[in-house]
C-alpha cells in the first residue's frame, strides 16, 4: 500500500556487469498488480472443477466453456488494456487467471460473468502472444560459463518481451495534437535563448500487429523528424536505444533517417514520451555534429497529443495547456550542468537538456510534467552521447505532494510527519 499522503515511484533500465534489471522503488501506480482476492484451498480430494462459461471472441454469440490452462483475455482496469492469459484455476463462477509474462504476483481472480474478461478464438490461442512466457534453456552439453552467458541472453530477450508489452499497453490507440518546435537563437559558443514557432498538427498511432510485432506510426509536422517504426522485441536491446518504463518511453533514432542510428551529418535524435490517462506529452532532443566532435542541439519538439475518442479531448493539445509553464525538475540528476538549459514550456512542463556535449561526456535529457493529480519526471541518462540508452528512469509523485515532499523523504526521516 502506498503511504497515505504521497505516491512516490522511480524505475530504471540498468546495465550491470552485462544483466540488465528492472530497478523499483516503489510500485508503479499505472502498472502495479491490483489485490488479489485469493479463494481457500481446494481440497486433493475435490472432484476435478467444471469449465466455467464466460463471454465468447465472437460478439452476440453463446458463452464459451474454459477451464484450467486455456487461454481468455482480461481487461486491466488500471490501464484499461486487454491483456492475454492462461485459466490456472476455477472455483464456482470464478477463475483465477495468470497474465502472460508477467509476475505471479499479478495472479487475479474474475468473475465468470464479468465484461473484462473473454475467451480467446482458436486461431489466436495457437499463435504465441508478444507476452509469451520464458523459454526453457537447453543447458545440456554446456559448460559453466556458456549457461550463465546463456542465462544472461534470456534475461535481457525477457527484459526486451516486457518493455515492449509495457510500451503496447501504455500507448495504443491514436493520438492527435499539436506540435511546437523550439530554436536556438544567440551568439556562438553562448548559452542559447530558445525561440517557439507556430504551433502545428501532430499525431501518432500504436496498434499491436500479428506475430508480436507493435506498429508505431509518428506524424510530426517535419517528416525529417518521423520516427515511425515497426517494434519487436529486438526493438528493446540494449544496443537499439528504445526503452520503456510504466507510461513513459524513449525512443532514439537519426534525424531524416528513420529508425537509424545517426543522420548522415551524425546527428542524433532521442525522444521521450509520457502518458497520463488519454493525454501524453512528447519530446523530441535533435543534435547535429558540431565543431571538434561535440554534438550541439540544433531543435527541440514539443508535442501534446489527446487520445483519438477519448477522454483527452482529440483534437485539443494533450496536455492541459491551461496550466503554467513548468516549474522546474521534481528531482534533477546530479553531475555537471555547465552546459545544460532549462525549457519551461506551457502545460506545466520542464525540459532539461545538454545544450552541447561531447559525444565522450555524460548526461542526461530530462522532461517533467504536471497532468491531472500527477507530476512526472522522465530521465534518460547516458555514459555517451550515443544511440545506447544507459538507463530510463520514471519518477511519479502526486502533484499534491511534490511541493511537500522532497525526492528521497522516505531516506530522510520525513516520512509520517505532519
Amino acid at each position: 500500500f502506498y503511504s497515505p499522503m504521497v505516491i512516490l515511484a522511480t524505475a530504471a533500465l540498468v546495465v550491470v556487469q552485462g544483466v540488465a534489471a528492472l530497478r523499483l522503488r516503489a510500485p508503479l501506480p499505472a502498472l502495479a498488480p491490483r489485490t488479489a482476492l485469493r479463494a481457500g484451498a481446494v481440497s486433493l480430494s475435490d472432484p476435478p472443477p467444471e469449465p466455467v462459461l464466460v463471454s465468447s471472441p465472437t460478439p452476440g454469440a453463446e458463452p464459451v466453456p474454459v477451464g484450467e490452462g486455456d487461454a481468455v483475455l482480461c481487461k486491466d482496469q488500471a490501464s484499461q488494456a486487454w491483456w492475454r492469459a492462461t485459466v490456472r484455476q476455477t472455483r464456482g463462477d470464478q477463475l483465477l487467471v495468470h497474465y502472460m509474462g508477467c509476475d505471479d504476483a499479478w495472479d487475479e481472480w474474475f468473475d465468470a460473468s464479468s465484461p473484462d474478461i473473454c475467451a480467446v478464438d482458436a486461431q489466436e490461442a495457437a499463435r504465441g502472444a508478444f507476452q509469451s512466457e520464458e523459454a526453457e534453456l537447453e543447458l545440456e552439453g554446456m559448460g559453466d560459463e556458456e549457461i550463465l552467458e546463456a542465462y544472461r541472453a534470456q534475461k535481457w530477450a525477457n527484459n526486451a518481451r516486457w518493455q515492449l508489452a509495457t510500451f503496447a499497453q501504455a500507448q495504443l490507440g491514436e493520438w492527435k495534437g499539436s506540435c511546437v518546435a523550439y530554436e536556438p537563437s544567440g551568439p556562438p559558443g553562448e548559452v542559447p535563448k530558445w525561440v517557439a514557432g507556430p504551433s502545428l498538427p501532430s499525431a501518432g498511432a500504436v496498434a499491436v500487429e500479428r506475430d508480436g510485432e507493435v506498429a508505431w506510426r509518428d506524424a510530426p509536422p517535419d517528416k525529417a523528424y518521423d520516427t515511425s517504426r515497426t517494434l519487436t522485441p529486438a526493438s528493446f536491446d540494449r544496443q537499439r536505444g528504445c526503452a520503456c518504463v510504466g507510461n513513459g518511453y524513449s525512443f532514439t533514432a537519426g534525424s531524416g533517417e528513420q529508425g537509424e542510428d545517426a543522420g548522415a551529418d551524425g546527428a542524433l535524435l532521442f525522444e521521450l514520451g509520457v502518458r497520463e490517462e488519454g493525454r501524453r506529452v512528447r519530446v523530441k532532443f535533435v543534435y547535429a555534429a558540431a565543431a571538434e566532435g561535440d554534438l550541439s542541439l540544433e531543435r527541440v519538439l514539443v508535442a501534446r497529443e489527446a487520445e483519438s475518442g477519448g477522454g483527452g479531448g482529440g483534437g485539443g493539445g494533450g496536455a492541459e495547456e491551461d496550466l503554467p509553464p513548468g516549474s522546474g525538475l521534481y528531482d534533477p540528476p546530479p553531475g555537471d550542468r555547465t552546459r545544460y538549459c532549462s525549457l519551461y514550456c506551457d502545460g506545466g512542463i520542464t525540459l532539461v537538456f545538454p545544450a552541447s556535449l561531447g559525444r565522450d561526456e555524460p548526461g542526461f535529457v530530462s522532461v517533467d510534467w504536471t497532468a491531472g493529480g500527477m507530476r512526472y519526471q522522465l530521465d534518460r541518462k547516458f555514459a555517451r552521447l550515443e544511440r545506447r540508452v544507459g538507463s530510463l528512469e520514471l519518477t511519479e509523485v502526486r502533484r499534491e505532494d511534490a511541493a511537500v515532499y522532497p525526492p528521497g523523504f522516505k531516506d530522510s526521516g520525513q516520512a509520517g510527519q505532519d
